[in-house]
């Protein structure tokens, strides 16, 4: 089977995403790992058993040779473009953001990877020295773990708002279980990078006020959630997170 698709939506390292009409086919490089592959769609069918609302996995197929995952298309707008299109919006669109990230982690999802073992593995990855390696692991075995649902990636790009109401969290690649305050010191540095740190410390405070979390258990993830990013992220970004790595060291 080919693909036969309207237009690209996203470009990344090792895969495409394009819109086919009423449905997103997201096109792994051949590279990827199959298990990977076959594992994201699960993890994002155990969130779909759990009532949140994301767009429903439809297929897992080959396409021109390469793995595709065959998902429903989110109609609406990001929340990414509301916040950039809408300024005197932010702070309402910010708390919803803040809001929705809560509702993720009280979520009861199923079997979902523990935090720290995929931490660890993006630490031994990291292009890093080995005794920056060897203190990134000490601290992150000495953190607190938990039992909540973790994006892993929540960005307002993968915030969609349906234009009937209501909204769908999209790209649950990341999704683990464990300690809330990494995935939220995850979202501030991204927050930084692409928009601006007023921005960024509105959204802390707003997630602070709202959970009686301490500045400091949010900091204390900030290096694994920066070395995570580090691993991850596009070329062009690596500058800025390797930065923050070096600010955030334990």
């Amino acid at each position: 089977m080919s693909i036969d698709a309207d237009r690209i939506i996203a470009i990344r390292t090792d895969k495409i995403v394009y819109r086919n009409g009423n449905t997103v086919l997201k096109v792994f490089d051949p590279s990827y790992s199959t298990a990977d592959i076959f594992n994201e769609a699960l993890n994002q069918a155990r969130i779909e058993e759990t009532g949140f609302p994301v767009p429903k996995i439809m297929d897992i197929l080959k396409l021109d040779g390469k793995w595709a995952i065959r998902r429903e298309y989110a109609e609406g707008s990001t929340l990414d473009r509301l916040l950039q299109e809408k300024p005197g919006d932010q702070e309402r669109y910010l708390d919803l953001f803040t809001d929705v990230q809560r509702d993720i982690f009280a979520l009861k999802a199923k079997q979902l990877n523990r935090q720290k073992y995929k931490l660890a593995q993006h630490i031994s990855r990291a292009p890093i020295p080995e005794e920056t390696r060897e203190r990134l692991l000490e601290a992150l075995f000495s953190l607190p773990d938990g039992g909540a649902t973790l994006h892993g990636d929540f960005i307002p790009s993968n915030l969609v708002l349906l234009p009937q109401g209501g909204y769908c969290v999209l790209d649950w690649t990341h999704v683990t279980e464990g300690n809330e305050h990494e995935d939220v010191a995850r979202t501030y540095l991204q927050l930084l990078r692409r928009f601006d740190e007023g921005l960024a410390e509105r959204y802390l405070s707003l997630y602070l006020g709202k959970t009686g979390a301490r500045r400091a258990d949010v900091f204390a993830w900030m290096a694994s959630a920066a070395v995570t990013l580090l691993v991850l992220c596009r070329p062009s970004e690596r500058g800025f997170y390797l930065g923050k790595l070096n600010q955030y060291m334990p």
